[in-house]
């Protein structure tokens, strides 16, 4: 099995280059301080760090600049990695997602499922041109939207002083999307931060909402990459980071329900080839899809979009027999905690 080290960072990222509340150094400092491997910045429509120079490693942490794309009606988000440039910011998505992949970049449909309507100053931002293929993956957790969607009214200001206790999981209609496209294709699966702090109030009376070292212990993936990142070699760190992203080689986890970091999902095949989640290369069948976590917990199998079986514990194997699209899913006293990307086995895996 080549892809062997994992590396655990945050995605969806804003700094004060658009909307965000936090600098470039801040944001920095505190994904040094909880020991993260790497961060993809994602601000709007501008690559402004990234001509700035903060893209590299910076305190031992590797710093990838992207853009968050969207369409003249500020809908169809697109998370945008691998670019020199931006593309034009009036086009419709099927243009500028095309766009992103001819220039040699990868892109992420983000939050594509988000539909709130409780405040008018809050809009959701779904996604709606999904006769368009040219994405990588989609988010299928969004720790803001999640956030957000759960505010029914204003009373709810606890979910401002405590904003990572009420995460729930991943929207189920996202779920649903993402297993749909993977039995065309392998779609992959982020979790997104989608971090913007900001402050509220003035003087001694202000609060910071969303602090940044709050928001980075929540939702995060996870990587499994061929080889160890060189912190002297960023062209080839950024390279494995990307190519781990755009090919869903690891899972999803949120946070506060327990750091996942350990955690194992891979597939052996009676040939003895093995290989871990994303797109791969089918061994003969059956096979034997084996979970290795830190802490117990309950272990979900997911066969072609439907609850197969649960197990309890910190190991659990799944014997496969025919092609189709696996994943894991694993909860801790009910909550959310873990999505691991998909087994495509087969050639077309047909369902």
């Amino acid at each position: 099995m080549k892809f062997t080290h994992e590396i655990c960072g945050a995605i969806h990222l804003h700094t004060n280059y658009s909307d965000g509340g936090v600098s470039y150094e801040e944001l920095i400092d505190a994904a040094a301080s909880l020991r993260l491997d790497y961060l993809v910045v994602t601000d709007h429509m501008t690559l402004g760090g990234k001509k700035d120079g903060y893209e590299g490693f910076k305190k031992d942490v590797c710093v990838l600049i992207g853009y968050e794309h969207h369409d003249k009606n500020k809908l169809n988000h697109y998370l945008a990695l691998g670019t020199e440039n931006v593309a034009g910011n009036k086009k419709h998505a099927s243009v500028y997602t095309q766009e992103i992949k001819n220039a040699g970049g990868i892109g992420f449909i983000a939050h594509p499922e988000e539909c709130r309507h409780y405040f008018g100053n809050l809009p959701p931002y779904p996604w709606t041109d999904w006769s368009n293929d040219a994405f990588d993956g989609i988010e299928i957790w969004n720790q803001m939207s999640d956030w957000v969607e759960q505010l029914k009214s204003w009373l709810s200001v606890i979910r401002i002083v405590y904003p990572r206790r009420f995460l729930g999981a991943a929207p189920e209609k996202a779920l649903q999307k993402w297993d749909s496209l993977n039995r065309i294709r392998m779609v992959s699966g982020i979790g997104g931060v989608d971090a913007h702090s900001f402050r509220i109030g003035f003087g001694v009376f202000a609060i910071i909402v969303f602090p940044i070292k709050v928001m980075l212990k929540g939702i995060r993936t996870h990587l499994y990459l061929e080889n160890t990142l060189d912190k002297n070699d960023y062209v080839l760190s950024q390279s494995l980071i990307k190519n781990a992203v755009r090919d869903g080689r690891g899972f999803i986890s949120n946070f506060r329900r327990g750091d996942a970091r350990g955690s194992l999902f891979f597939i052996e095949y009676e040939d003895g080839t093995s290989d871990v989640p994303g797109k791969s290369r089918s061994g003969k069948l059956p096979a034997v899809i084996n979970v290795v976590l830190p802490e117990k917990a309950d272990i979900h199998f997911i066969v072609n979009g439907k609850h197969e079986k649960t197990t309890h514990g910190n190991k659990a194997q799944f014997k496969v027999e025919s092609n189709g699209v696996y994943r894991i899913e694993v909860t801790r006293k009910s909550k959310a905690w873990i999505y691991s990307n998909p087994f495509p086995v087969g050639p077309s895996y047909p369902i």
